[in-house]
């Protein structure tokens, strides 16, 4: 049984990017980013500024005062492969965060956030000879995998004054996924259908730091990094492999020269091809950029309470290849944010349409809409 369950693990980790059912779920799966709906309605260009998005530790110390922040983000996606098409929808939770100002200069955050969501299900119904005789009967194939790769961090940030901060973050990075693999025949009389199930899991150690410098009241500059530790794979108390977390740098710039505006800027490099050894074949990992660009403008009053608006274009590669080839991801997002009960709540949204290609014939198109609520005790 042992062998069993590490085997179905090592197909997991190997498996084809086409029995997958989606581009933006090969290999170990897909990046959300740790962007809140704020970050993600912008472009992502706002990301190294925002406090609650799990990017640069020193934007903790803007935070203002103690908050909890939920975020949901659901997922539709549209497959397209030449003739044949596919849809899935996917729903995720990809971000909580908790922060707490200590005094005038520093600022305490623990969060949570996906790192690579893994879920997916695929089913397949093809014929199947039973025993010794020429009798075909449809069974369905259903192979189902339930898990992510999460980022858990605890981050300390120290603010001297508006102008400067700094921070700094110790990262877990921790998760499993559950791997079901099902034989489903018609006829439950005659046949028995058959069910084979494993876990696999993930544990591994990252570090980061990171500035936020604002020379003038108009212009902002930040910096972040996260060098990654060693990522081991196992399946109870058998090691399936390991790998190095990849490394992560971006640097950011804002510029706030024009009344009720403010329009930031991002780019960013991750190490992907570190978690080559986790992959194989035509799901290797390679590295990728990470740009966005995005504004935000005060909006129109909502029953006397000032609704923020957003859009954003952002352009990424994304880790592990289909069928050998990149796969590149273009989204463009809109959102608004709005304060609610007296400042003590803030409602953020964000809607993104990305569009996913890898080679000349494959196609995906994704709608995620993301619902982020602020509270502050």
């Amino acid at each position: 049984m042992r062998k069993l369950f590490v085997a179905i693990a090592l197909a997991v980790i190997s498996s084809r990017g086409a029995a997958q059912g989606a581009l933006s779920l090969q290999g170990l799966g897909y990046p959300t980013g740790g962007l809140t709906a704020r970050a993600e309605g912008s472009g992502g260009g706002v990301a190294d500024f925002d406090p609650i998005s799990v990017v640069n530790p020193a934007s903790l110390g803007g935070v203002g005062s103690a908050a909890l922040f939920f975020q949901y983000s659901p997922e539709f996606r549209r497959v397209t492969a030449g003739s044949a098409t596919a849809k899935t929808t996917t729903a995720r939770f990809p971000l909580v965060v908790g922060v707490l100002p200590m005094g005038q200069r520093w600022t305490l955050g623990l969060s949570s956030s996906t790192f690579l969501d893994r879920s997916s299900e695929t089913n397949l119904v093809r014929l199947q000879q039973v025993g010794a005789t020429t009798d075909s009967v449809e069974v369905t194939e259903r192979n189902r995998v339930l898990g992510a790769l999460n980022d858990v961090r605890l981050a300390l940030a120290w603010s001297g004054s508006p102008t400067f901060r700094i921070g700094f973050g110790a990262h877990a990075f921790v998760g499993s996924n559950r791997i079901s693999f099902s034989q489903i025949f018609p006829d439950s009389l005659q046949y028995i259908s058959t069910s084979q199930t494993g876990r696999l899991s993930f544990a591994g150690f990252a570090a980061s730091a990171g500035i936020e410098y604002h020379p003038s009241r108009v212009i902002g500059f930040a910096l972040s990094g996260r060098k990654g530790g060693d990522l081991r794979a196992q399946s109870a108390d058998t090691a399936i492999g390991s790998a190095r977390l990849p490394d992560h740098y971006s640097a950011s710039l804002a510029y706030e020269g024009i009344p009720g505006v403010s329009i930031a800027a991002r780019v960013a490099h991750d190490g992907w091809s570190s978690l080559s050894s986790l992959s194989s074949g035509n799901t290797k990992a390679f590295d990728g950029w990470d740009t966005g660009v995005g504004a935000e403008a005060a909006g129109p009053r909502v029953m006397q309470r000032l609704v923020t608006l957003r859009a954003g274009a952002r352009f990424r590669t994304l880790p592990f290849a289909f069928n050998g080839d990149k796969v590149s991801e273009t989204s463009y997002a809109v959102g608004f944010g709005a304060p609610l009960t007296r400042e003590r709540a803030s409602f953020d949204f964000a809607i993104q349409h990305a569009s996913r290609k890898a080679g000349p014939d494959v196609r995906e198109r994704g709608l995620i809409l993301s619902f982020g609520l602020r509270v502050s005790p």
